[in-house]
């Protein structure tokens, strides 16, 4: 089966207007398909080797029960659409444009991919730059030892079992754009921060309640104590957990608040409490979108929301802004929109230590007109 056979295939079977002939063709054709009429540059590399290596992987890829439906779907496409990145990134457009000359700079080596870096500010408001910064022990403070392990995870630890009658004062810990950093709080729940986002947290937790405050994206895996709820305040919500698994995206440029959970249970509700408003309560693989002061719960697959700590920059029916959102935070760049843009939607991975430029390239196989300049980026029709 060709290129353009297996494109106009795909089109119908994911549409659902094929028949069941040739919904049995495009399962089948693993064993069939070749590249022979697909577009080729220089860059993608030896077209038979590709094509080799491709249909082994895919074959692998297929007869493994434990992939999902969605899984195999997101290959088929990368194998038809872009094979030279094997499957890195993957594009579905909801409708038909010509495509348009595309414009990308050679300086794609001057951005570099998100690394292990943070900031630590102190009570007493030094800073610590972390990324660096030799490993090991830092401080104590309120029987708190604080420690930059090897791992690029910032660890507070006990140093007693008897209770602090100290106040409590915080430290703040902040991810830059480009950056992500890992915190084990004094009472062992761990924190995954993602790019240009900032925690605030107790050193020691002295208080009937462990609250902490997020602004931007974390994962959390709450340590269970069944007389202090574990509380998460920020942009205009509170989730209260006594022990579970969750992720907040909380960023101030996106159109919600999203907690999403993994393990356990999650109370969420208006940091305001403000009348009206109901409180919701989620289980695992349900979210909760925080919109104009209301709250609405849906199912999702948690795992797609998490992503990110697993090394991946995932979409899922993304248009153009949810795609260079993701982009511009994890390569620390300016995203400049010109012109209309349109209403595709996108579907795929890349993989977060992907070297700049060849984010440039899957952007531009993907029929999106970017022009770099220095660490701008600029969209248009």
């Amino acid at each position: 089966m060709l290129y353009q056979e297996f494109k106009e295939l795909y089109e119908r079977c994911t549409s659902g207007n094929c028949t069941p002939e040739e919904q049995k063709l495009f399962e089948e054709y693993r064993d069939r398909f070749d590249l022979s009429d697909m577009p080729w540059i220089p860059d993608f590399g030896d077209r038979a080797e590709i094509e080799k290596r491709l249909k082994t992987d895919l074959q692998n890829r297929l007869s493994k029960n434990q992939i999902k439906p969605l899984i195999r779907i997101r290959w088929w496409a990368a194998a038809a659409v872009v094979f030279a990145l094997g499957g890195l990134f993957v594009v579905n457009k909801h409708f038909d444009r010509t495509t348009k000359p595309h414009e990308i700079a050679s300086d794609g080596n001057i951005v570099k991919p998100g690394s292990n870096k943070a900031i630590l500010t102190l009570a007493d408001g030094k800073q610590i730059i972390l990324d660096g910064l030799r490993k090991g022990y830092l401080f104590t403070l309120n029987d708190v030892a604080v420690n930059n392990d090897i791992d690029s995870s910032l660890t507070y630890q006990k140093t007693t079992a008897r209770i602090s009658r100290s106040s409590q004062s915080y430290n703040i810990l902040s991810t830059p754009l480009g950056g992500k950093y890992q915190l084990t709080l004094a009472d062992g729940t761990k924190v995954w921060l993602n790019a240009g986002s900032t925690i605030k947290f107790p050193i020691n937790f002295t208080s009937r309640e462990r609250v902490v405050e997020l602004s931007g994206e974390a994962y959390f895996e709450v340590a269970h104590d069944r007389n202090r709820p574990f509380k998460v305040s920020g942009a205009g919500q509170v989730v209260q957990v006594l022990g579970t698994h969750f992720n907040i995206n909380a960023y101030q440029d996106e159109n919600a608040v999203k907690t999403t959970l993994l393990q356990g249970s999650v109370k969420v509700y208006g940091k305001n409490q403000t009348p009206g408003v109901p409180e919701i309560i989620i289980k695992p693989n349900e979210q909760a979108v925080f919109k104009n002061d209301w709250f609405s719960k849906i199912t999702v697959d948690a795992e797609e929301f998490v992503a990110w700590k697993k090394g991946v920059i995932l979409f899922k029916n993304a248009d153009i802004h949810d795609v260079m959102r993701k982009i511009s935070r994890w390569y620390n760049v300016e995203v400049e929109y010109q012109g209309q843009l349109g209403n595709d939607t996108y579907n795929g991975e890349i993989p977060r230590n992907a070297a700049f430029s060849e984010v440039l390239k899957i952007l531009k196989l993907d029929d999106i007109n970017v022009k770099q300049n220095g660490r701008k980026l600029i969209v248009s029709q």
